[in-house]
């Protein structure tokens, strides 16, 4: 039976497993080991969180819930702003809360039930004993470190930089936008999360990475500085969504993302949460929401069984899969803005479009539910007066290029002709690849399991070589089909 529990790590998720460890059972020992000793501020600024969280939080810890909800910063929608104008991404569903003021909500209802929380505190594996160590020591995790022959660690780098920071006032909505200057280009992705406050991310690729300098400006900076140097070019670039004012910052300098997998989230008696076991890009959610559900999930499989290998096991099978799901999301989400600047001059409906089904876990006519306007002028480059059932006006769009010649989107194999043929599913297809060296019309094919992968790498030739592609698909991927032809992200669709 677990009677002493040392979790190394007092973010989010390890102080909330500690305080439902209690809550399930009141006699068990709780030790919170958290390196900080409150002599720095908290790092980073605002977080969010989804509502599809907040009800698990709700079921699990309704108090805690209440007291997360009364520090959060809510009502506020999300827009993209082209140059031009803006667009509706969808209405006042957000819910941020800066990190500082989670964590103390956390840090209290965890103490408040008898966890003993020691600040300062630089356990590891060598130092502490127990039943069972749960290791919630965030992204750059020595506990996976020291065990990763076990674990079967996998990590790549993301390939643009990005720097999170503050601004000293509540933008009205949250917003994605992009600040030119020559070649270079600076995306943005803010939101508010106090009445005071918000989360300015900076997002830059390669190209302005070179140009700006700001790679001299991050080798000048010092271990646990902020890159001064950035930040001051940043306020000019941005000065107009700054409304001329400042950047918050807060040991702030580029950084680059890092997708962390693992094959195994245990190892004997100990067992990852969070950012030690599973990374998730930030532009579709954020590391939090993962570590708290983990948190959940692990506290219950603890609770109901009677040994921790067994507890483990289970609370891997239980989170695995929304993991991997919310991961693969995440993966294309993030290929999406590494390859933003194809898209950078495209009219805000398209670019709104083109986001908001850019994971694959919504669709064209789910967008066009809450913004039908936005759909419809998106859609305009593929014909005149988009009208009626969207999916199906999309598909019966004729297809002209070159010598292929399409009366609908919609098509068999024997119906197209000679084209070029390739197989295709790796998830990465902005890595080097010798596919699209053709004029021709190109069909990629593949497995049904993997179709997106190929829907993915039909956008990345579209946007490069400006061929005409087009995807296998199952029967059953119809909508999605329509989806990815209206975001521009394939000519055309065989379904199998």
């Amino acid at each position: 039976m677990t009677r002493r529990v040392n979790v190394i790590g007092g973010g989010p998720g390890g102080l909330y497993v500690a305080r439902l460890l209690k809550l399930h059972d009141p006699g068990l020992e709780v030790v919170v080991h958290e390196r900080m000793d409150g002599s720095q501020a908290t790092f980073g600024f605002g977080v969010g969180l989804t509502e599809a969280t907040m009800r698990n939080l709700e079921q699990a810890d309704p108090e805690t819930a209440e007291r997360v909800r009364e520090v959060s910063y809510v009502g506020h929608e999300l827009r993209f702003a082209a140059p031009d104008r803006s667009v509706c991404l969808h209405g006042a569903r957000n819910l941020a809360v800066g990190r500082a003021e989670l964590l103390r909500v956390l840090g209290e209802a965890a103490t408040e039930v008898g966890v003993d929380y020691r600040a300062g505190s630089r356990a590891d594996l060598g130092t502490v004993t127990g039943d069972v160590v749960i290791a919630a020591d965030g992204v750059g995790s020595a506990t996976r470190t020291k065990l990763s022959a076990e674990l079967g660690v996998r990590t790549s780098l993301g390939r643009t930089r990005y720097m999170w920071c503050g601004a000293p006032f509540a933008v009205s909505s949250a917003f994605f936008a992009a600040a030119q200057r020559e070649r270079e280009l600076f995306v943005t992705h803010a939101y508010p999360y106090a009445e005071d406050r918000s989360t300015f991310l900076i997002e830059v690729d390669d190209e302005t990475w070179e140009s700006a300098g700001l790679g001299g400006f991050d080798a000048a900076t010092g271990p646990g500085e902020t890159d001064e140097q950035s930040v001051q070019l940043l306020e000019k670039v941005l000065a107009d969504q700054l409304r001329g004012g400042e950047l918050l910052t807060n040991r702030t300098r580029w950084s680059r993302f890092v997708n962390l997998g693992l094959d195994r989230w245990h190892s004997g008696n100990v067992v990852l949460l969070g950012d030690a076991a599973h990374t998730a890009h930030y532009t579709l959610g954020s590391g939090t929401k993962l570590a708290l559900e983990d948190a959940i999930a692990l506290a219950g499989a603890l609770a109901g069984e009677s040994s921790p290998s067994a507890a483990f096991a289970a609370y891997e099978q239980a989170r695995r899969p929304a993991v991997e799901r919310f991961k693969q999301l995440a993966g294309r989400s993030q290929r999406w803005w590494d390859s933003y600047r194809w898209r950078a001059d495209w009219p805000a409906e398209r670019l709104g479009l083109s986001y908001m089904t850019r994971s694959g876990n919504l669709t064209m006519a789910d967008y066009a539910r809450s913004e039908p306007t936005v759909v419809r002028t998106a859609l305009e480059w593929l014909g005149t007066a988009p009208s009626g059932d969207l999916d199906e006006w999309v598909l019966a769009q004729p297809l002209q290029h070159n010598d292929l010649q399409l009366r609908s989107r919609i098509t068999t194999r024997a119906g197209l002709g000679p084209v070029e043929e390739f197989a295709w599913s790796d998830p990465d297809v902005w890595g080097a690849t010798e596919v699209g060296a053709g004029a021709g019309p190109l069909l990629l094919t593949g497995s049904a399991d993997e179709f997106w992968a190929r829907v993915d790498l039909a956008e990345r030739l579209r946007l490069q070589t400006r061929r005409c592609v087009g995807v296998e698909l199952p029967q059953s991927a119809r909508a999605f089909a329509a989806t990815s032809i209206g975001a521009g992200r394939a000519d055309f669709a065989v379904l199998n």
